[in-house]
């Protein structure tokens, strides 16, 4: 059994998912030897490139073009747990799963390979929460899973839209302790390695979940798709602000990182159903890497071109 503690950081897409990691990765886990499982939809990796430029992450396993919960085959999961073990023994593993992710397979994936999973952090968007928990189901089931629940970007949202949220969120899950937050900014302390799967370990209930879920979850984001860009041209920004704020509503999440033709400054950048805002990233992160992005959302087959047309005339000329 692997008993270094290992937690899981759940969400649907953009819901503050690596800015809690980059968070904690500033502050608590500075004393920790700690190893990152990224998983992400699509092939670039774009969290995992970012998260890799932080001095005291021991080691960074990246697993793309899908998700931990079913389409990531468990061998590979296996092994990176594997790799991280013979490599650099941490003091703490977490894995950031995709926004498509459902909790419950990955615990009995887990539970297959011998891993204690200390606990389930599951971020949830307050501004878009009681729309996407409509259409959603995975979204649901995040919320279930949570040993530790994080109302997130509650400044996007009044007092009222708060208490239906957290109504909600009480529904469907009356155990976890519920945090709000902003920009995903919660004492790390709070949430890892602290032996919350105990409840888990105890549930009957929460047993059988785990086993309907990971029988009957895999459809449910087939209708999900994703791309990915790249080039090695400079884009200018102002235009491709433009392009944002008319991208398809197919798109629910993009993110990627542009060098930009002022020739000095590269930024990441991420939308999340029609709002968007940019970062400046350090060039130690950056390195060389060209002008990246992926786009995920529904059925985006018959969206793909139009998209790439218009990011190409995002570029230099």
């Amino acid at each position: 059994m692997l008993k270094t503690p290992c937690n899981a950081i759940a969400g649907f897409l953009g819901s503050g998912k690596t800015t809690l990691l980059r968070n904690s990765l500033e502050k608590v886990f500075q004393e920790k030897r700690v190893a990152i499982i990224m998983n992400e939809i699509g092939d670039l990796g774009i969290d995992g490139k970012v998260v890799s430029g932080f001095e005291n992450i021991d080691k960074v396993v990246e697993l793309n073009s899908g998700c931990v919960c079913c389409s990531v085959d468990i061998f590979s999961l296996h092994n990176a747990f594997r790799e991280i073990q013979e490599q650099i023994k941490p003091d703490l593993i977490v894995i950031e799963t995709t926004g498509l992710a459902n909790p419950f397979p990955l615990i009995q994936r887990l539970h297959y390979l011998d891993v204690v999973l200390d606990s389930v952090i599951t971020l949830v968007d307050a501004s878009e929460f009681l729309r996407l928990a409509a259409e959603e189901e995975v979204l649901n089931e995040q919320v279930r899973a949570a040993d530790f629940l994080i109302l997130n970007k509650t400044d996007l949202v009044t007092e009222l839209e708060i208490e239906q949220v957290e109504s909600h969120l009480r529904q469907l899950n009356q155990r976890a302790p519920l945090f709000k937050t902003t920009h995903s900014n919660i004492d790390p302390k709070l949430l890892f390695a602290l032996g919350a799967n105990l409840y888990r370990r105890q549930s009957k209930l929460l047993e059988t979940q785990v086993t309907k879920s990971a029988q009957g979850f895999r459809d449910s984001h087939q209708d999900f798709s994703s791309f990915c860009y790249q080039t090695e041209r400079l884009v200018n920004l102002d235009k491709f602000k433009q392009f944002l704020g008319e991208l398809s509503q197919k798109v629910y999440r993009a993110k990627g990182i542009l060098n930009l033709d002022d020739r000095a400054t590269s930024c990441l950048f991420n939308f999340i159903c029609g709002r968007f805002d940019f970062q400046v990233v350090a060039p130690e992160i950056c390195g060389k890497m060209p002008t990246q992005a992926v786009f995920i959302g529904r059925n985006l087959e018959q969206e793909q071109t139009a998209i790439i047309q218009q990011l190409q005339a995002c570029q230099d000329s």
